[in-house]
């Protein structure tokens, strides 16, 4: 296995499986979940919101589609398990029902020939990456590494939300904090011997500062602040000198040698791209349709309803191939999300050079 960007011609993809789709309203999801949490009732107990069969059998249908499509393009296509139940996950001092195995990007991040476990912020997800123990077992045997990052407790006062409270988050921070590593994978834009990993939290710059130990000298981390927590909902990389990014996002707090590259601006927002349905919530915001994925520096799956970003992209020379993607909001995650890359061709590449 290997991969250093997300462009290099696509060989080998995890594609994840939305077994369940169950929803846990505790704190760690609400903090995780703030800025998108105003699609749901706020009634403040820790309830189970579960979509209907319909939104289920749908999911299922679109994922086929994109396998599909992955496979039709010669990459060979890989899936966690599958629990055939929602198991509850528990801790000392916490409950909560195991996530479901959807979005693969969130809580690894392939470096290289490494694969490392991300610190997940959600304690639902906290166990998720069991269900993939079988797969990287044998990537491990192949001759793959295999790290985990250290884990928060994941406690109340383990969470940093002094960025959440500036945008409107109106539960009480704790007054004897104690911050611990937590990130995800999809955090962490990889751009050869560079990785950009978007930090708004101390939980996040600890995880930044675990990552750039962890890797040494072999690659440069460098820290912005696009957004929360995921960057690839706002800028995404589509082949050296040319970025995906949203209407809003201010390239200058990329590093220096981005900053010159040309940027295709995702600006298609003001079209709804999915109604809230069943009290499920949209956890993703309205840019999940700029979350593609590259098969190579040529060609991007798209969300097929995404006609004025086909049509950006191909100005550019890029050929986008559509996929439905019919809830990708009230999932919380577009193509980018749902995959996870473990073979691309191509060295390590210093594309900041010079």
């Amino acid at each position: 296995m290997r991969t250093h960007t997300e462009w290099d011609p696509l060989e080998e993809i995890i594609v994840g499986t939305p077994y369940h789709l169950d929803y846990h309203d505790d704190r760690s999801f609400r903090i995780f979940f703030h800025l998108n949490r105003s699609t749901m009732n706020d009634t403040g107990d820790m309830r189970r919101i579960r979509p209907s069969n319909r939104m289920k059998e749908e999911c299922l249908e679109d994922v086929a589609e994109l396998i599909g499509i992955l496979t039709d393009f010669g990459v060979t296509v890989r899936r966690p398990e599958c629990s055939d139940r929602v198991p509850i996950v528990q801790a000392p001092h916490w409950k909560s029902p195991m996530g479901h195995a959807l979005m693969s990007r969130d809580i690894f991040l392939v470096i290289g020939d490494e694969i490392i476990e991300t610190a997940p912020m959600m304690r639902a997800r906290y166990f998720e990456p069991d269900l993939y123990k079988e797969l990287f077992t044998e990537y491990f045997r192949r001759g793959a590494k295999w790290t985990v990052a250290p884990k928060s407790r994941l406690l109340d006062h383990n969470f940093d939300t002094s960025y959440l409270q500036r945008l409107g988050f109106s539960e009480n921070s704790s007054r004897d904090p104690f911050y611990e590593i937590m990130f995800d994978g999809a955090q962490v834009m990889r751009v050869g011997r560079d990785l950009v990993f978007n930090v708004s939290s101390e939980n996040h710059r600890m995880g930044a500062t675990w990552l750039e130990r962890h890797l040494g000298d072999r690659y440069r981390v460098h820290r912005t602040r696009i957004t929360d927590t995921h960057i690839d909902g706002e800028i995404l990389p589509l082949r050296p000198g040319l970025l995906l990014a949203r209407d809003a996002v201010d390239v200058d707090l990329l590093p220096a040698p981005m900053r010159s590259w040309d940027v295709l601006r995702y600006t298609w927002l003001d079209r709804p791209l999915e109604i809230a349905q069943d009290g499920v919530p949209l956890l993703a915001s309205q840019s999940i349709g700029m979350n593609v994925l590259s098969l190579d520096q040529e060609h991007v799956v798209v969300q097929d309803i995404q006609e004025p970003l086909m049509r950006d992209l191909e100005k550019y020379g890029l050929t986008p191939i559509p996929c439905r993607w019919r809830h990708g909001r009230s999932l919380g995650g577009g193509f980018h999300c749902v995959t996870l890359d473990i073979r691309r061709t191509g060295e390590l590449e210093d594309y900041f050079a010079g």
